[in-house]
């Protein structure tokens, strides 16, 4: 990675609530993606929009703790197809718990 984007990305991971161990995983996950042609679009919009940012790594950290305790990804993968299930009924109106 480029000496601008990391600095921009130290500058987001700064900012976040992540433990050390968490940034450094997001570090390898962006660098991971940076030879993507839109990487530096991604780092504009979270730079753009701090609480995308925030919930990207509020979501990590949820994943991160869901596969600590011996969880699959199939399951997580479940879970969050579960979940969106439900916010669909939700939308149309024919959710009943």
């Amino acid at each position: 990675m480029n000496d601008t984007n990391v600095n921009r990305l130290e500058l987001l991971l700064g900012k976040s609530e992540l433990d050390n161990r968490a940034q450094e995983l997001m570090r390898q996950f962006f660098n991971s993606i940076e030879a993507q042609p839109q990487f530096p679009k991604i780092l504009d919009l979270l730079e753009r929009f701090p609480i995308v940012f925030e919930n990207f790594c509020k979501c990590f950290m949820l994943k991160r703790d869901f596969l600590k305790q011996g969880k699959s990804e199939t399951e997580w993968n479940a879970l969050l197809k579960k979940e969106e299930d439900v916010f669909d009924k939700l939308e149309k109106g024919n959710y009943a718990p």
